[in-house]
């Protein structure tokens, strides 16, 4: 999947700076590539992890060395050490990802050498992969990978002037922590329509309210900081107050029942999670809050990486 080595984040340097950062840094060479009719994106910010606990449990899960191994021949960058950040934007029908690093070596041009990866050239600028789609370097340090034919749309337009972000989604980015490893927002009215098709298990009736309870949504707003323990955050900014209330009863709800209804093993991995969530309304707001130590979540860790183990493909 594209965000397989997606669990490394960015530590903003802040030596020489004379105050504290009061909201998370945005790489402003990436937000100039980001479309205008974007209605989400998200952020995995990329040094932090490389310094934290979880990084270090992440690489010694069997297997994700060699596979970072086996990209870094592949390419002109190993991802443990070179990349920087990486961002990704959808408008509803296409997503982009968009990275930050040092992707090839005193300014060479970057490369991939895997099979099916062809150069393809485009109004002077070369791209990297195939008819269906393409990684297109802007420069040595940034890369916009997508369908192709969106890449090209890129192109196209790299003269023009980008608006980028709309105002309501900048205003939730410049609202998160400076700490926030990962981040996301998205304007919920405009995303397509939820359509849940014939399940089971404890989630039916949620999943089945779901379309409904997102009626009163407008914007979603989530960040994560791994830096000590785990703790994450997701605001629901809703319509009005019953809207929020609906959607904080039903958070509520499905959180109390996964505390009884999942499988063991499961129930194993997620019951400090799950007891460490608290759900609150403030007005026209759910948020959605969770808290682990530093214990409680490389317990969780090492309960689940087996898990991610067993059920990857060799």
């Amino acid at each position: 999947m594209l965000f397989r080595w997606s669990l490394i984040v960015m530590l903003l340097g802040a030596a020489g700076c004379s105050r504290e950062r009061s909201s998370v840094a945005v790489d402003a060479a990436l937000l100039t590539q980001v479309p205008g009719d974007t209605i989400a994106l998200g952020a995995m910010r990329v040094k932090a992890l490389r310094g934290t606990a979880a990084w270090k449990k992440l690489l010694e899960q069997p297997g994700v060395n060699a596979q970072l191994d086996k990209l870094a021949a592949e390419t002109s960058f190993d991802p443990r050490k070179d990349l920087w950040e990486i961002l990704w934007s959808t408008n509803g029908k296409d997503t982009l990802v968009y990275a930050r690093g040092e992707f090839a070596p005193m300014g060479l041009e970057p490369k991939i050498q895997r099979e099916g990866v062809q150069r393809m050239s485009y109004k002077g600028s070369m791209l990297l992969g195939n008819e269906e789609s393409a990684v297109w370097f802007v420069n040595s340090s940034t890369g916009v990978f997508g369908r192709t034919a969106k890449i090209r749309e890129l192109i196209d337009s790299r003269d023009a002037r980008k608006p980028g972000p709309s105002a309501a989604l900048r205003e939730r980015i410049d609202a998160f922590p400076p700490n926030a490893h990962f981040w996301a927002v998205a304007d919920a009215a405009a995303m397509p329509s939820f359509e849940s098709g014939p399940r089971g298990g404890m989630a039916a009736n949620f999943l089945q309210n779901l379309p409904k309870l997102m009626q009163s949504v407008k914007m979603v707003s989530m960040h994560l900081s791994l830096q000590d323990g785990m703790a994450m955050e997701t605001t629901a900014y809703c319509d009005s107050e019953t809207g929020a209330r609906q959607l904080h009863d039903s958070l509520r709800g499905m959180v109390g029942l996964a505390r009884i209804a999942l499988p063991e093993k499961q129930r194993t991995m997620l019951l400090p999670l799950l007891d460490a969530v608290d759900v609150r309304q403030k007005q026209t707001e759910t948020t959605l809050l969770a808290r682990l130590t530093v214990q409680q979540f490389e317990n969780m860790q090492a309960l689940s990486l087996p898990i991610a183990s067993a059920s990857s493909p060799e």
